[in-house]
């Protein structure tokens, strides 16, 4: 029976017309000649789907660095080179890539670094991804079994009394077989058995891939709180040493309008500025309490505070990031690797689910001893044996082996789209992190060049209102400036370090070779 979906490769037909044509079929038998391209069909299906990469456009260069360089990023697709050529590219790039450094290189920071070897051994979703992986090796081990013969230790007895051929005589029988038996085993002669095998094998590579991936995610999400939370901290200090300033600004207005120096005016400004940063510091507190309690969260720990000391601006990020070559890009993030393991798993599945239509061929043995009298069933004599070959053929099942056929062909239909959105938006991830590091730097230092003017405006200010030459709303507006570009300040610091973060986590830092089981 011809499987759906599959051809003839062109060789082997002319090798089976070349031979048709020979001079000496005439020796053959008069039908052989006629089911020799059955045969070859037979054959042809023995063979599994070879794998093909479905084809997704790869630059040859990130675009800010083809932009910095004033070039023009090609979107032309790379020449498929197989997986050891990859792997090559990817070695001679990752050297110099952010991606091939070990996590605790990123940012230089022992107390996250004890924090992330915590999380690496007690967070829940790293610990159920792990998980994953035995169960898919379970799921594995059962498909793989099925290629072997099972043997039983079996025993199986019978006394039964039945009427002979006078009814008034009933005869008394027994039977007794004790032996190895081997159930019905099939013999993968099509290679159905085998290509489950290859769908269970390469789920379990896709279910570590996914555990690298969220080890990866892990150490990124660990990083980003922890620099929140020193934001955070900045933050604060800020909000203190401004509400301090501003107490001793509203002391300071009060003498004065006591002196009749100042108005009424002037104090209440004042009282809303120290309600102002009593607020924020109030508010804050609160971010601060529950961004401990999700780090403590991931950490696998109950809510509670969490012991540090480090401050954000003694972690100075790099002063340029080197995400590689795009195409390096495959071999490295864990979400793409899971995606072609799956795919690979749903050919293999496709592949199993079109050689359903092979015949079947089973073989049922039993090797023991055998009496119809239980005394006597381990006498001289009483070996016993059997060999039971059989073959099948579906030829209507309702449709149901070739429903089974285009559920495997639609699933793969779907991780091929899948794995394609895995490769762009992995690009895009990379993409988005080196602008968000390029622009963030630079505002981070024009951040800072507003800071020291303000901090000077607000300096000249005070002076300006002392001496009676402006009023206190000048005052007010430097403070507030200032107040709100520093906390900008702390703000866009944070921000430069999680660009690193999640530029690390989308070049998959870490994830390639991290140790995860491959079978």
């Amino acid at each position: 029976m011809p499987l759906p979906g599959r051809r003839l490769p062109a060789r082997l037909v002319a090798l089976v017309r070349a031979y048709l044509r020979a001079p000496f079929r005439a020796l053959l038998p008069a039908r052989l000649p006629a089911l020799l391209p059955a045969l070859a069909l037979l054959l042809a299906a023995c063979q599994p789907a070879a794998f093909v990469r479905p084809d997704v456009p790869v630059p040859e260069r990130w675009p800010r660095e083809a932009a910095r360089e004033g070039g023009e990023v090609k979107q032309g697709v790379v020449v498929e080179q197989g997986v050891a050529a990859e792997q090559g590219i990817a070695a001679e790039q990752g050297a110099a890539s952010l991606g091939a450094l070990p996590w605790k290189e990123i940012l230089p920071a022992p107390e996250l670094h004890a924090l992330i070897e915590e999380a690496l051994v007690a967070n829940a979703d790293l610990r159920i991804a792990i998980e994953r992986i035995e169960l898919a090796r379970a799921q594995y081990g059962i498909e793989r079994a099925a290629l072997f013969p099972g043997v039983n230790a079996s025993a199986a007895a019978t006394r039964e009394r039945m009427p002979g051929f006078d009814p008034r005589e009933n005869r008394v029988g027994e039977n007794a077989v004790v032996g190895l038996s081997m159930p019905a085993w099939e013999i993968d002669l099509w290679g159905r058995l085998a290509a489950r095998t290859e769908a269970a094998r390469r789920e379990v590579l896709a279910s570590a891939a996914l555990a690298d991936g969220v080890r990866t995610s892990l150490v990124a999400q660990l990083s980003s709180l922890y620099l929140e939370l020193l934001d955070l901290d900045a933050q604060h200090e800020i909000t203190r040493r401004t509400l301090d300033g501003r107490r001793k600004a509203l002391r300071l207005t009060r003498a004065r309008f006591d002196e009749g120096v100042s108005s009424i005016l002037d104090v209440r400004q004042a009282e809303s500025l120290l309600a102002g940063s009593e607020q924020a510091l109030a508010d804050q507190a609160r971010r601060i309490a529950q961004t401990e309690n999700a780090l403590a969260t991931v950490l696998g720990r109950n809510p509670g505070p969490i012991a540090r000391s480090a401050r954000l601006d003694e972690l100075p990020p790099p002063a340029r990031l080197d995400a590689g070559l795009p195409s390096a890009l495959r071999q490295r993030r864990p979400d793409i690797r899971a995606a072609e393991d799956s795919l690979r798993a749903a050919g293999a599945s496709v592949d199993a689910a079109r050689k359903a239509f092979l015949p079947r061929i089973t073989l049922t043995t039993l090797l023991g001893f055998a009496s119809t009298d239980f005394g006597q069933l381990f006498d001289s004599g009483r070996h016993a044996w059997s060999l039971q070959p059989s073959i099948g053929l579906p030829l209507f099942d309702g449709g149901r082996l070739q429903a089974g056929v285009e559920v495997a062909e639609a699933q793969q239909r779907i991780l091929v789209e899948q794995y394609k959105a895995t490769i762009r938006q992995a690009f895009r991830e990379v993409s988005d992190a080196l602008v968000a590091f390029e622009r963030l730097t630079e505002q981070r230092e024009a951040t800072r060049r507003v800071v020291q003017a303000n901090r000077e405006r607000l300096r000249v200010s005070n002076a300006r209102y002392l001496a009676g030459i402006s009023s206190y709303f000048e005052v007010i507006d430097a403070e507030r400036q200032l107040f709100d570009s520093e906390l900008g300040l702390a703000q866009v610091t944070r921000g430069v370090q999680q660009a690193v973060v999640q530029l690390y986590r989308a070049l998959g830092g870490g994830a390639a070779g991290a140790g995860s089981p491959r079978t």
